[in-house]
């Protein structure tokens, strides 16, 4: 068992079920329990359609489970009001996805400022932040520039600075590199565990990449909506 001082995420009893036709239930999580700690990098993996995605959008609350609780800091997520998730998910918790969800109306720069101004953060500091960030991921030169201007990798980096714009204790990755090749996907994993580690974030991952879940703290698989292994990476 985790050191609970050390945990940050604690997830008890998830279920996740969907009514289907004819009054079955399609039962996609099935009672999952675990621990995640400070700064840890945390790869979950598995066949397609065992529950990867769903319990990721449940860890960040963007989905509630059909049982079970999920505590961030000792808060139990779904105990909050509609209002208070939606402040959780901005400040708390970062989001990457495989598609990166950029509006294609604004610039790289109008994006990644973004989460800072709903939070309230005045225009000056959230572009200054913004500025960093895309230094950091290495387009400073493209912050002029709108997302259909941007090559894949471009758009996924843009989405990574994104989510580390309010600095979150907890960043979310569905499958960060599912639509790149090969080479901007090794960039972008490269850029996404070094950023991690420099800013003390915990990171928790989803991916079909064994060779990038082998450079995780810790690997959990799924199967058939349970965890079937949870190991830590030995180097």
């Amino acid at each position: 068992m985790v050191e609970e001082q050390k945990i940050i995420l604690s997830a008890r009893g998830i279920h996740k079920h969907y009514p289907m036709a004819r009054g079955q239930t399609l039962h996609v999580l099935k009672g999952i329990d675990l621990d995640i700690r400070r700064g840890e990098i945390v790869a979950i993996v598995g066949p397609s359609g065992v529950g990867k995605s769903t319990l990721l959008h449940i860890l960040g609350a963007l989905d509630r489970p059909t049982a079970g609780t999920v505590s961030v800091d000792g808060v139990d997520v779904f105990s909050m009001d509609n209002g208070q998730l939606a402040a959780f998910r901005n400040r708390t918790a970062g989001f990457v996805f495989q598609f990166h969800h950029l509006l294609p109306e604004f610039t790289a720069l109008e994006n990644v400022m973004m989460p800072a101004l709903i939070a309230g953060v005045d225009r000056k500091r959230a572009e200054k932040r913004a500025l960093q960030l895309l230094e950091q991921v290495g387009l400073s030169d493209r912050a002029g520039h709108r997302p259909n201007e941007l090559s894949g990798g471009e758009q996924q980096r843009v989405a990574v600075a994104r989510a580390l714009t309010n600095s979150p204790k907890l960043l979310l990755a569905d499958e960060p590199s599912g639509n790149l090749d090969a080479q901007a996907s090794k960039h972008l994993h490269e850029l996404l565990w070094d950023l991690v580690r420099k800013e003390g974030r915990t990171l928790i991952i989803v991916t079909h990449n064994l060779d990038l879940a082998k450079t995780a703290d810790r690997v959990i698989e799924l199967w058939d909506g349970r965890i079937k292994s949870d190991k830590e990476v030995v180097l």
